[in-house]
Order: C-alpha cells, then structure tokens, then sequence
C-alpha cells in the first residue's frame, strides 16, 4: 500500500530551525520510518523568501536531506482537484467565518494534491500533516465527499510534534 505525506506550512514553522529538537525530530521519524513529507508549491512558496541576505529555510535544508520535496503542479484540468480546492476553501471560511477568497490558497492545496493522487491510483492513503484543525478536518470531510474517507487522515501537527518529544517545551 502506498501512501503519502503531505506537510503545510503550520508544521515547518513549528519545527523551528535546524537546531530545534522538533526540527531534529521529525526528520529522525521521516527516515525511521523512510517517509519524505511532500508539500503543495503554494506551502513552499509560503515557506521561502527569494532574498539573498536570509539564510536558507529549514524546509531548504529538509530537501537537501531527502526526507521533505516539493510536489509537481497541481492539474486543474481534472476536475476532482478543482471541487477539492473550492470545498475546503469553503469549509475553512464557514468554520472561521469569513469570505472563502480571503482563505489562504496553500491550506486548500493540501486536499487537492492528494486528491490529485488519490484519484490517479498512485497512492492509496495520505497524511495530512497540519497544524491548521480546519484545513485538516475540511481536507477529510471534502474528500470523503468525493469517496475518499477510507484513505485520508488527518494529522494535527502541534499533536505529532508533541508526540515525538513529549517533554520538549
């Protein structure tokens, strides 16, 4: 069974820099376990500054290492991904009560990269690793409309990260 993990920005922000126990952490459980986080475009780009005087990201140096990369486009052309993009948008902006085109486009693009895989066959279960509740909840709810509850799971960030270090403050 294949499957795959698709990270959000929430998470990398909360690991920290490359000397931070959650940073070293999770990339300790990515090659434990010989997972490599995927991340939608919109979330690196969220994640990076094209400026030459910042350091390199930790999201960078994930990628270097292997255990994290940035997924291919997403394929709009296919509708399934473009009703998962709108249906989450819209599930987050019901949730917090505001307009759907004020939702960050990089939460909705979690549910549409997997289900972009999901529909094509190439996996057959993905992670959503979040620290957003209504991006994670939104993506299951929205794709099990679409007859993908059985191979979708939710993954709060903040409870993964304290998960892997218990007694980290």
């Amino acid at each position: 069974m294949s499957s795959l993990h698709i990270v959000d920005t929430g998470l990398f922000v909360a690991m920290g820099q490359l000397s931070n126990n959650r940073y070293k952490a999770v990339r300790r459980f990515a090659r434990q376990n010989d997972i490599t986080f995927v991340l939608p475009e919109r979330v690196y780009e969220e994640l990076t500054v094209d400026d030459s005087d910042v350091e390199a990201p930790p999201v960078d140096a994930a990628i270097d290492e292997g255990w994290a990369d940035v997924a291919a486009p997403l394929d709009f052309s296919k509708p399934i991904v473009s009703r998962a993009m709108d249906g989450v948008q819209r599930y987050i902006a019901n949730a917090d009560d505001r307009p759907a085109d004020e939702v960050e486009q990089a939460d909705a693009a979690l549910a549409a990269l997997a289900v972009q895989h999901l529909s094509t066959g190439t996996v057959s279960e993905v992670y959503i690793y979040t620290t957003d509740i209504a991006a994670g909840e939104g993506t299951e709810t929205v794709l099990a409309s679409e007859g993908y509850g059985d191979s979708v799971t939710f993954v709060n960030g903040f409870r993964f990260l304290e998960d892997l270090l218990p007694d980290d403050s």
